[in-house]
């Protein structure tokens, strides 16, 4: 596992959570950990200023998040890129594993797990009751399941900053279409947080922004792809 890890955290209004999300990177054992606050009203910079560990700060005036992890990426020192959400957790091992399935494939460009979903302790019981949080685990090719090779972006350039939203949709096409490879492993290595104002929740800015990114994927494989 002789590659370093660096660990890119976008954040807007991150406060509540950015801390814990910061700490599970480092707990992780990954070598930096690059917080991108964009363009935050909060103390979300402050916050991350504060935290112990191998912690950078850069502070960029609101593009969203894709120009927040393209900002990260074009500092991140290490051969293994890892992203973040400001509200979401590693759990023990998880980092671990998936340097280790790294290292055992050195052809292999990336590798995701499982996403287990929890209720945010803060909420009440009639929050909990309107908020689906799904059972069990899902494999999931997303922000926080996957560590890529730095060779991926190397190849495949940075996220897509026009679609506002969806940009890891459209980038795994991308990975899928050069065509790269990506293992899947059998264990939890993301939980995400669940707390009313997800992006992917049905009526958050992520699952609106889909549509969008499917266009994009579909117009650049009928520009590239030869016709019959």
């Amino acid at each position: 596992m002789e590659a370093g890890v660096s660990c890119i955290i976008p954040c807007r209004n991150g406060q509540p959570y950015l801390l814990e999300a910061i700490a599970s990177a480092v707990a992780e054992g990954v070598d930096e950990v690059i917080v991108v606050d964009d363009g935050s009203t909060d103390a979300s910079a402050a916050s991350a200023q504060s935290a112990c560990g191998p912690v950078r700060v850069l502070c960029q005036a609101g593009q969203g998040a894709s120009a927040a992890r393209n900002a990260g990426l074009a500092v991140a020192r290490h051969g293994l890129i890892a992203f973040l959400d400001a509200d979401d957790l590693w759990p023990a091992g998880s980092m671990t594993l998936r340097r280790q399935a790294l290292a055992a494939e050195p052809a292999l460009d990336a590798v995701y797990g499982h996403v287990q979903q929890f209720h945010s302790p803060e909420l009440d019981a009639q929050a909990r009751s309107r908020l689906i949080c799904s059972p069990g685990s899902l494999a999931a090719r997303t922000f926080g399941s996957i560590v890529f090779r730095r060779r991926v972006f190397d190849r495949l350039g940075t996220f897509d900053v026009d679609l506002g939203q969806g940009e890891m949709f459209d980038f795994m096409a991308r990975f899928s279409d050069a065509p790269l490879t990506i293992s899947c492993l059998p264990d939890i290595v993301l939980l995400r947080r669940i707390h009313g104002a997800n992006m992917m929740h049905p009526s958050g800015g992520g699952v609106k922004g889909y549509p969008r990114a499917l266009k994009a994927i579909l117009d650049r494989r009928r520009r590239t792809q030869p016709r019959a």
